[in-house]
């Protein structure tokens, strides 16, 4: 392995995939409405190309990681970024919702192939002391599209039109295929673990309470943000729409809990930080039910749930791999899967909620799914007297 600075670029190029498919992961959210108008369909419909999406990334991200566990990172790399390209060509020119969820479907097949490659492909690059600062700057792709991407991709779009957003998406995709094409050398094939391997950590009921609590956590937030378009439409400041600001917001909110979440973890434990983090998202969003329209309420409650909606992952994957050190890896790769999924419940109800509900009962829908969380989080927890920091591990 070579030093970390000979290999910065081709983190960066990876970074950029990484940036694109964060911001193609969540957009919809932003522009619902301006799909929803050129489709002739209400946003409860529309908001299901973020169920797809997820359902397609949750089941085709371990399956690929089997089939392909053999092949040279490098062409699948690329593989996966060319399907990525074609997805969001497909829904750039899409002239039915059929066609849009075509699109979406071959989008995460190519995000699904990508994201976990690449984690391991940074950390294939340099030595082992820098492997965490690789990975950290491949995934700091996805933050940034949290925190920029989706914001200025929604705003964006009203000017240029929802249909330019993911052929721009698409032209990010490709810089990344070039540049890595360019720059990445053959990295050897990581092997393959069985698909029995892969589910072997599910038998351990400490392992599936845990992953239920990403589950419901995540669904019920995402029951949310999915129609967060939807949610505020009608909210401004001054002569503005408050939107674009939100997410602005709650990107810098999910920038600043990513960075003090390993810290607190560290210092704290696990399940404390478990506990803060959940307890404010679900209160934060049980609030939007009655300050949705009110848009200084608006943007102080998405910081503060831009920061613990980012916090409580850390802990979870954390705990994952304490329960089952010896196929630790497997067991995060799991977590991704029913994060995904807990993402596609949440679209699917809030959709399903706002066919008989009016918009507000959303945040409110969110409450019972956050109180369940927390229930397990207890329950995950409740054998250990004492929550043992990371730092004395």
């Amino acid at each position: 392995m070579t030093d970390y600075n000979g290999h910065f670029l081709t983190l960066c190029l990876m970074a950029t995939g990484t940036f694109a498919i964060g911001t193609d992961a969540f957009i919809v959210a932003g522009i619902l409405n301006e799909v929803s108008d050129t489709f002739a369909m209400s946003p409860a419909q529309t908001g299901q190309l973020i169920t797809v999406f997820s359902l397609a990334y949750m089941m085709f991200a371990p399956l690929t990681a089997w089939l392909l566990g053999n092949v040279n990172r490098k062409p699948v790399l690329q593989l996966a970024l060319g399907l990525f390209i074609a997805g969001n060509l497909v829904c750039t020119d899409a002239d039915s919702f059929l066609q849009m969820c075509a699109g979406r479907v071959l989008a995460a097949l190519g995000a699904a192939c990508y994201m976990p490659q690449a984690a391991a492909a940074a950390a294939g690059l340099v030595s082992e002391k820098r492997r965490g600062l690789a990975i950290a700057i491949v995934y700091g792709g996805m933050t940034l599209a949290i925190a920029l991407g989706i914001p200025f991709g929604t705003f964006l779009a009203t000017l240029i039109g929802w249909r330019e957003i993911f052929l721009l998406i698409a032209l990010l995709g490709a810089f990344s295929l070039l540049g890595l094409s360019l720059t990445l050398n053959t990295i050897t094939a990581p092997g393959k673990h069985t698909l029995k391997e892969r589910l072997a950590p599910l038998r351990q009921k400490a392992v599936l309470t845990t992953l239920l609590i990403t589950f419901f956590a995540v669904c019920s937030e995402h029951i949310v943000y999915s129609y967060v378009s939807v949610l505020l439409k009608d909210t401004q400041l001054g002569q503005e729409a408050v939107l674009s600001l939100a997410l602005l917001v709650f990107g810098i909110g999910a920038v600043i809990g990513n960075i003090v979440s390993g810290l607190l973890t560290d210092t704290f434990g696990s399940k404390c930080v478990l506990l803060l983090s959940v307890s404010v998202q679900t209160g934060s969003l049980f609030l939007l039910t009655f300050y949705a329209t009110s848009p200084w309420w608006v943007l102080t409650i998405f910081l503060v749930w831009g920061i613990c909606g980012w916090m409580y992952l850390v802990p979870i994957q954390h705990h994952l791999l304490s329960l089952s050190k010896p196929v630790g890896a497997l067991t995060v790769s799991l977590n991704s899967s029913v994060l995904y999924a807990g993402i596609a419940a949440g679209s699917m109800l809030g959709g399903l909620t706002l066919y008989t509900l009016p918009i507000y009962c959303l945040p409110l829908l969110s409450l019972p799914l956050g109180i369940f969380a927390l229930l397990l989080i207890q329950f995950c927890f409740q054998k250990e007297k004492i929550v043992t920091p990371l730092s004395e591990k």
